[in-house]
């Protein structure tokens, strides 16, 4: 039924545009990494190995009108699939978006095979973004060849998995007209000094670097900056480790130095980062947003300090950290920030009460239209009642309630 099901899309189906063959995978779905568009065929299958039938598919008879035009493709197979990475690489040369995701695949690690990866890539005519997720370590750089053929129209760089040698990035430094670089629950096994140091990526507007471990103290976020910092709009460094423990990374400081058009901040910060914060928000007037996440603490030096800058573009702030404070250090940083919020959330902050939501009807009812808030403190039945009026988007959770993913 399988190869009566694919034979007949391939005849009567003409210029599919996106097409997905991949393992059933619930979290990468709802995180968008699949092809979401239509008019697009996404196999999602059930059992342990991807059926061969549906493999076969570029080979069939109508393949050639039915996979010419394909766009986005996503290749999540459990094992090697020499006929159809062959007979795709010559159907398919329009695509703009590749993702190749290994997190179902066997042990067999054939460069031979991975070569022919590289080759679909290399036939490409506009790829603008490719996607790297799980690939074995010991042949990525036998799939990542093709990646300077796409220099001049690749645009977006998205890598997950482990990083076992250096010169897997030595295709990546070509990629000179790169928007965004983003990397995910990455392990950098390697001196990545040596692997970017002499990397400039001239129109460079995101960088992202999302729980990642690094394995020298010079974190590999301060080198792109340095030399790629002047362009970027948006910079994420959320949760990040590296081998010392007394060790301070100056990495909010090389983004204060260097990134002065800024508008879109996410990073992670500790108490003895508090000061580098201070100098970036002076650094980049034109922040707009900004999510702060960090270790339980006290943070009222925190806001006493932000109070000292004037945030006249900040419009988003959101604390994903258990941080307490007290309403007093909220009002002078909304006092003497000038900061016109919008947009508030405090993920987790246990002290907040009434006294800190009275601060915000004060000062904010007439711009604030979201407030997500988790606490250990009731509200009462008065200032719950006028924050729904008040606010279009208000969500408040005791604690307990407040890890419930579908909340914020």
């Amino acid at each position: 039924m399988a190869c009566d099901l694919c034979r007949l899309l391939v005849l009567y189906c003409s210029n599919l545009s996106h097409l997905s063959i991949d393992m059933v995978n619930t979290k990468w779905s709802e995180d968008k990494q699949r092809c979401t568009s239509l008019p697009s065929i996404s196999f999602w299958i059930t059992v342990n190995e991807i059926p061969n039938e549906i493999l076969l598919i570029p080979t069939y008879t109508g393949s050639q009108n039915c996979l010419s035009q394909l766009v986005e493709f996503t290749w999540g197979a459990t094992h090697w699939t020499s006929n159809f990475l062959d007979a795709l690489s010559k159907i398919t040369h329009h695509l703009r978006k590749l993702v190749i995701d290994m997190s179902n695949f066997g042990r067999d690690e054939s460069r031979k095979d991975a070569k022919r990866l590289s080759t679909l890539i290399k036939v490409q005519n506009c790829l603008q973004e490719i996607k790297f997720i799980k690939c074995k370590f010991r042949i990525l750089p036998s799939i990542m060849e093709g990646l300077r053929t796409q220099a001049k129209t690749l645009r977006i760089f998205y890598f997950q998995g482990i990083v076992k040698d250096w010169s897997i990035f030595s295709e990546v430094k070509h990629l000179t007209n790169l928007r965004e670089i983003i990397f995910s629950h990455a392990n950098f096994q390697c001196n990545e000094v040596n692997m970017i140091e002499q990397s400039y990526f001239p129109h460079l507007t995101k960088l992202s670097f999302n729980v990642c471990c690094f394995r020298d103290q010079t974190i590999l976020p301060e080198l792109i900056v340095q030399h790629s910092g002047k362009t970027l709009r948006t910079f994420t460094l959320t949760r990040y480790y590296y081998p010392e423990h007394n060790f301070i990374p100056q990495v909010i400081t090389t983004v204060a130095n260097y990134c002065q058009n800024l508008v879109h901040l996410e990073i992670y910060v500790d108490r003895r980062e508090f000061q580098q914060l201070m100098l970036l928000f002076a650094s980049c007037p034109l922040l707009e947003k900004v999510k702060l996440t960090g270790n339980p603490d006290v943070a009222d030096e925190l806001f006493l300090r932000i109070a000292n800058q004037e945030l006249s573009n900040l419009k988003e702030l959101f604390i994903d950290a258990q941080w307490r404070f007290c309403a007093k250090s909220l009002e002078i940083f909304i006092v003497k920030s000038r900061a016109p919020l919008k947009s508030l959330v405090f993920r987790y902050s246990p002290d907040f009460s009434d006294a800190h939501l009275e601060v915000l009807f004060r000062y904010l009812k007439e711009h604030l239209h979201r407030l997500h808030i988790g606490t250990d403190k009731r509200f009462s039945k008065g200032f719950l009642e006028k924050a729904k009026e008040t606010i279009v988007d208000f969500r408040y959770k005791l604690n307990g309630q407040v890890h419930e993913p579908v909340w914020l």
